[in-house]
């Protein structure tokens, strides 16, 4: 068994190559599944099957995906970020591919221009290939004229066409879509076989292998990142946060100064940063009691794993929790975060260092 197999859906994939094998193609597929379960990769390697080819920058291959609203022109300038994203991004979610436009704070749709522009692609004759492909990433935020568009176009296909969808959040895709599309659910990729995968690769420990898992929560996307430390300023900045709060009395000016850098940041980073703070009490929770648990920050000598979690115990952790989940859920709503996240660590503080 290939190594690259632990961390892929082999089942799914044998049901999709057998679509190949025995001629039986529906018009399209639905690959639908949470960020970082490979999904991408996986709708890659079959459309590679399917055509029995190597690379898909082909004329009879037409990618759609998320842009801002911008003139024409600059298209080929995000084509380009694309096909580097395909190679270098693969588990890549919806906010990387923003960052890599430069477009992180902007609302990005696939557009009814982009969808008849795929539709004229199609009513060409092929150039070489067995099919013409049309492969949607992100159809969730498919425009609903866009959709309404390409609706049409499934009640009555073109022949040799096939279409290809990748989502993540059903509830927002049409349903006149799904019930027009073969759905293929994936998961993420099972704690353990990721563990076998990080150990084998990159010669891990299996307790660094371990924490890298339950920090990125089995999202291969945020473990890729990890082991490219491009993750480590969330690392940083919980512990910059945990050190503020502990002498706030002495450090309030630092605090402040450092709580508007984190106010200037796009709403998805400040989800991350807290979605990654409350992982991190709960993985310091088991710890409390399982001193063979997992250490996040086994690689940081200057943080004292063992100290920070003699403050926790469940009763913190469940305050701390509804706390930080309930400025989540509002960073869509609040203009005024700063003040809130600023309300948050003074009762953070009072809740773990106050005596």
């Amino acid at each position: 068994m290939k190594l690259e197999s632990l961390i892929e859906h082999e089942k799914i994939k044998a049901e999709l190559y057998n679509f190949c094998k025995f001629n039986r193609l529906p018009t399209g597929i639905l690959l639908l599944g949470p960020e970082g379960c490979g999904k991408l990769k996986l709708g890659i390697q079959f459309i590679k099957k399917l055509l029995k080819i190597e690379m898909l920058a082909h004329p009879d291959i037409q990618f759609l995906f998320p842009l801002p609203n911008l003139p024409k022109q600059k298209s080929n300038y995000f084509y380009n970020k694309w096909h580097n994203f395909l190679v270098n991004q693969p588990y890549g979610s919806l906010l990387d591919w923003k960052k890599k436009i430069h477009y992180e704070n902007k609302d990005c749709k696939i557009s009814l221009e982009q969808v008849e522009a795929a539709l004229k692609m199609i009513n060409l004759k092929s150039y070489e290939l067995s099919h013409k492909v049309v492969i949607f990433w992100m159809l969730e935020h498919l425009t609903i004229q866009a959709g309404n568009k390409l609706l049409n176009v499934l009640d009555s296909p073109p022949k040799r066409v096939f279409f290809l969808f990748i989502g993540e959040n059903e509830n927002l895709i049409l349903p006149t879509l799904k019930s027009r599309l073969l759905i293929i659910k994936l998961k993420l990729i099972s704690n353990k076989m990721i563990e076998k995968y990080l150990i084998r690769k990159f010669n891990l420990y299996k307790k660094q292998a371990q924490t890298i898992v339950a920090i990125s929560a089995c999202n291969l996307n945020t473990i890729f990142k990890i082991l490219k430390n491009k993750n480590n300023n969330l690392n940083l900045n919980f512990i910059f946060w945990m050190r503020m709060l502990f002498n706030l009395n002495h450090k309030i000016d630092s605090f402040l100064r450092w709580g508007s850098q984190i106010n200037s940041w796009n709403r998805d980073k400040k989800k991350s940063f807290l979605l990654f703070s409350l992982e991190i009490f709960r993985i310091a929770h088991r710890y409390k009691y399982d001193k063979n648990y997992i250490n996040p920050f086994f690689y940081y000598k200057n943080f004292n794993w063992k100290k920070f979690c003699i403050y926790i115990n469940t009763k913190k952790v469940r305050i701390i929790n509804n706390l930080i989940s309930d400025v989540i859920k509002g960073i869509d709503r609040y203009y005024l975060f700063l003040f809130h996240f600023l309300d948050l660590s003074f009762n953070m503080k009072k809740i773990l260092f106050n005596k």
